[in-house]
Parts: structure tokens; sequence; C-alpha cells
């Protein structure tokens, strides 16, 4: 109760904000709009020009509205994404709207501009009501007159447009001037430190569920680990049933403590406890140090591959696999939503159809820290992730569970999910209209201490 109670709080927050915005921007708007209107007529600037060439000013004074309209839709639809709010209710309820009852990743942004759009036309009819009405029943003011109003009304109506965008815009980047860069303030061991000194209970959640979900891996099949980081305390899962696994991950630094461990080299980090942890859930209840080691083996030679992987590229490895493994990646690489939901398409890609990905991601989350510096992550929940699955993912065949933790590195709670990519065949009915979605579930794990995404580092 007292989750949902919090994730209802967050949501009348944003409503409240975006409605907050709305009626502070269309005061603004209509009284910048109707001054500059009165003043273009009382300049007497343009009274001299006949009838056809107001019209044609009025045209351009519309194509300079539409310019600014345009930036502005760019700015709040980067607003929407990164924050959930909008400088416009009705762009908001659009883009919910979208998100909660389509498959498309498209549709959210058209939504959000649809409605911001409408919203800005609207406000145009209030100014011809009073240009045109107040020619039509005095003579003291001609329809020029009232071409001129409009005009200058546009113009103004443009001006404030584009100086929305840029607000938002400069908001949007001061917000993430607080965020350390994975390039130059990323450290490997602090991050191994703060996280993984203990199976923590966020792991205790995400390692149990990933030896269930291997259940659905095919056997005898290279697997990858895409944005693996500093970490192997997932790898262990796998071990027994790959027969090869290839580790990626963005920064050369993450990979070479890898190394460090696979060469054994003297204060490497130590992953036994992780092991003895993935062995409880696979059944022995009582692991001894030899079981602890023969798995660590076996591991390392199971390793084949260290790749440099980048998401931002379409095609981040050169081939396909039939399980997918990519744990807190995308959502703690980026906090905005359009590059995540770009990074899950492409490390999604690598699955062939038929195959499983597996993967989790901090819920709700938009920075997390590591040694006292805040990383940035993309504020995504499990109806976040279901959408962008939906359009290639079984939804008869996967999972995906809410776990709650204590917050304490920045976040309360984690999403756990595996996924079987369609046949090419069911992908084929898909594109022609089908959509589907993932079940999903929730349960609660003990509130103490909680751990973070091994991908926290920059993927994309």
């Amino acid at each position: 109760m007292a989750h949902v109670l919090r994730t209802s709080g967050r949501q009348l927050k944003k409503w409240a904000a975006s409605l907050a915005a709305t009626a502070v921007s269309t005061y603004a708007l209509d009284a910048g709009a109707a001054v500059a209107g009165v003043a273009l007529v009382a300049s007497g600037l343009l009274s001299g020009v006949n009838h056809q060439w107001l019209l044609v000013v009025l045209v351009i004074s519309y194509a300079l509205w539409a310019f600014g309209l345009r930036a502005n839709l760019r700015a709040n639809w980067t607003l929407l994404a990164t924050t959930g709010t909008s400088t416009n209710v009705l762009s908001k309820a659009g883009y919910d709207l979208a998100r909660r009852t389509t498959s498309s990743t498209r549709a959210p942004r058209l939504a959000a501009a649809a409605g911001y759009t409408c919203t800005e036309v609207v406000k145009e009819v209030p100014y011809y009501t009073a240009s045109f009405g107040a020619a039509v029943v005095s003579d003291s003011i001609s329809a020029d007159e009232a071409l001129i109003f409009l005009s200058g009304a546009n113009v103004a109506a443009g001006l404030y447009e584009y100086g929305i965008a840029r607000l938002t815009s400069a908001f949007l980047r001061y917000r993430r001037r607080g965020y350390a860069s994975f390039d130059t303030d990323w450290v490997p061991a602090d991050y191994l430190t703060d996280y993984y000194s203990t199976v923590e209970p966020d792991e205790i959640a995400t390692i149990a569920f990933f030896v269930r979900a291997m259940q659905h891996v095919q056997r005898d099949q290279p697997v990858l680990f895409f944005g693996v980081g500093p970490t192997l305390h997932h790898v262990f899962a796998v071990a027994e049933l790959a027969s090869e696994i290839h580790l990626g991950d963005y920064l050369p630094a993450n990979l070479a403590e890898i190394q460090r461990w696979i060469e054994r080299v003297p204060g490497a980090h130590d992953w036994r406890p992780f092991v003895r942890y993935t062995l409880q859930c696979e059944g022995n209840r009582y692991p001894t140090d030899r079981d602890v080691t023969v798995r660590e083996d076996l591991a390392r030679e199971k390793i084949t591959r260290l790749l440099r992987v980048d998401g931002r590229r379409s095609r981040p490895v050169d081939r396909q696999y039939s399980t997918v493994i990519s744990p807190y990646c995308a959502d703690s690489a980026t906090d905005d939503r359009t590059t995540w939901e770009l990074l899950m398409r492409n490390i999604t890609g690598l699955v062939q159809p038929g195959g499983v990905f597996i993967t989790a991601a901090l819920r709700r989350c938009r920075s997390y820290t590591v040694a006292g510096r805040a990383f940035p992550s993309a504020n995504v929940d499990e109806h976040d992730l279901r959408a962008v699955l939906r359009p290639a993912f079984d939804r008869q065949s996967g999972s995906i569970e809410v776990r709650q933790t204590a917050q304490e590195h920045g976040y309360t709670a984690i999403v756990l999910c595996w996924a079987r990519r369609r046949s090419l065949a069911a992908l084929t009915d898909i594109r022609s209209g089908r959509a589907s979605g993932l079940h999903s579930n929730g349960a609660e794990i003990p509130r103490r201490a909680s751990g973070l995404p091994e991908a926290a580092r920059r993927v994309g």
C-alpha cells in the first residue's frame, strides 16, 4: 500500500506541475500576443500596406509561429521523455495514454505533439473572434487592422514558443549538469566496493530470477552479456549451460577489471559470495568451497571473448545470439528516455528469432550514486519495458517482475524481465497489425541496502 501511495504521489506531482505550467504559459502567451497585436496596430507601421500584402504578412507571421511551435514540440518531447512532465497538460495526457495503449515507440511522441498543437491552435480562436468580431460590430476597426493585429499576435506567439523551447532546453541542460561522466569519472574499483562487497537484497532478487530464467535458455550455445561493466556476478548462472560466454562493455577499464579476475591477479574482486549464492539458488543448499572454486574455474574457461561494444550502434556486435543478458545497462547509461529506447532496440536486436533476452532495470530512478558521484538513469518502469519489448517479443513466453528495495543509492525498486523473441513468421504477422504485451507481477524483498546496475557505465 505504501508503494502504491508513493507511486500515486509521484504521478500527482507530475500532473500538478504540468497543469501549473499550462496555466502559466497560457496566460503569458495570451497576454503577450494580445499586447503585441495591439501595439503593431497602434504603431501604424503597416497602415499604408494594401490588403493583399497584409495577407502575405499574415502568412509570414504564421510561418514564424510554426517555426517557434516546432522548436517547442521538440523541447517538450525531450522534457516528457526525461521527466514525465510537460508545459502542456493535453500533450502529457496524449503521451501517457499512448504509452499505455500502444506498442509503437513513435505513438507517444505523435500523441504528445498532437495534444500540444491542438491546444496552441485553439488559443488562436480568441484572437480571430476579438479582431474580426470587433471589425464587424465597430466602424472604428477595419478588416485590415484585424489582419495587422493577428500578424502581430502570431509573431509574438512564435517568439514565445521559441523562448519556451530554449528555456526548456536550458532546464534540461541544468538538470544534467550534476551528473558524473562515465568517460572521466567512472572508477570500477569504487563501483565494486560500493555495490558488491556483499550480496545485497536487490542482487538476491536478481540472481534468483536469472537462475529461474535459465530454464528457458537454449543449452550449449554462446551467451552474450551486453554492458557487463566490471562485474561477473550474473555470469556464474550460465557457466554450466553456455558453450561460450562473451562479455561486452563500452569502457575498456571495465573489461580490464574482468581480465584481472580471469588471470587471477592479486587484488582482483572476490566474487565467491555471489558464486555461493548462485549455487544455492540452483538447489545446492550448502555449497562447499570446492563447489565455489569449480564454478569459478568453469566460468573462466567459458569466457572466450571480451568485446568493446557501443549500444548506440544499430548492430553493436557482428552476430546474433540465442541468449542475450543485459541487466542494468541501457537504463543506467542515460537519463534520456529516447536514448534508452534506442539502446534497448539495438541490444534486443542481437537476440536471434526464438532466442531469449534477460534484463533488469532500476525502476523510476533518475540517478544513482557511486563513491558520492551521481550517474544518470532513464527513469523507466515495467510499462516502459513492456512497451519497448512488445513489437518483437512473445507475450505468452516471458515475465516481468517488480521488486521493492530500500532506497540508499537513488532508487527504491527494480524491474526483472525475461522474454522470448518471436520467430520470423510471428514477427511477420505482428508487422501486419497484431501486437501483444508481457505478463507482469510484483513482489517485495527485504528493505535494506540495495545494489546497483552492473552496467553503470556509458554503453550508449
